[in-house]
């Protein structure tokens, strides 16, 4: 964790990370259970956003990045892999195993790409904040609201265009240069579950 920068509380990790990992781990088994859609919607946010297109709201699938130190060692493995034939089995591996490693995880950020350029992407551009709203039924809710930066070249967005496509890989490849990445830079965390009524839980 980056000196100065207060831990995120275990219970979001808990939720919006640990437990996509072990979902990843029931697919990789061929374990998965019929909650797989419900455990999903850790990863399906609505991103809610203001601006010259009116307050928004945009279900997005998130994601994380790698801390400066890992994410050029992991964008190798990632090159090399989308070179080859996709083979999902392979693709859940290399999440498991490369992307999603604790360790590696800059948890100071979540990321998304930017498909439609339309609503998100026009508010966005002239007031880079949002709020990342989860909900996981029965009743777990996460707000989080962030500061956003775009990417539209880099390490930052070769690794979310990557990662995205790792498992979403359409036939004959996809136009990177269309898709911008987002990185949500978490600022504060209120716990919207009923027992907790927005609690604020970060800083």
């Amino acid at each position: 964790m980056t000196p100065g920068v207060p831990l995120l509380p275990e219970r979001f990790i808990d939720y919006v990370f640990r437990e996509r990992v072990r979902l990843l781990e029931s697919m990789a088994s061929g374990s998965v259970g019929p909650d797989l859609l419900i455990q999903f919607t850790r990863h399906t946010p609505a991103v809610i956003t203001c601006g010259p297109a009116g307050v928004n709201g945009s279900i997005k699938g998130v994601g994380f990045v790698h801390r400066p130190e890992h994410i050029r060692s992991t964008l190798e493995v990632l090159r090399e892999e989308l070179e080859r034939p996709f083979d999902p089995r392979r693709a859940i591996s290399i999440l498991r195993d490369v992307v999603y490693v604790e360790e590696k995880v800059d948890f100071r950020y979540l990321s998304s790409l930017e498909l439609a350029r339309r609503h998100t992407w026009e508010n966005l551009r002239e007031r880079p904040e949002a709020t990342l709203l989860f909900f996981t039924p029965p009743e777990t809710s996460f707000e989080v609201r962030c500061r956003v930066s775009i990417h539209e070249s880099g390490e930052y967005w070769e690794f979310v265009n990557a990662v995205h496509d790792l498992f979403h890989r359409p036939p004959g490849g996809r136009d990177w240069s269309r898709t911008p990445a987002y990185l949500f830079e978490v600022l504060e965390i209120y716990d919207n579950s009923p027992s907790k009524m927005g609690e604020r839980i970060y800083p």
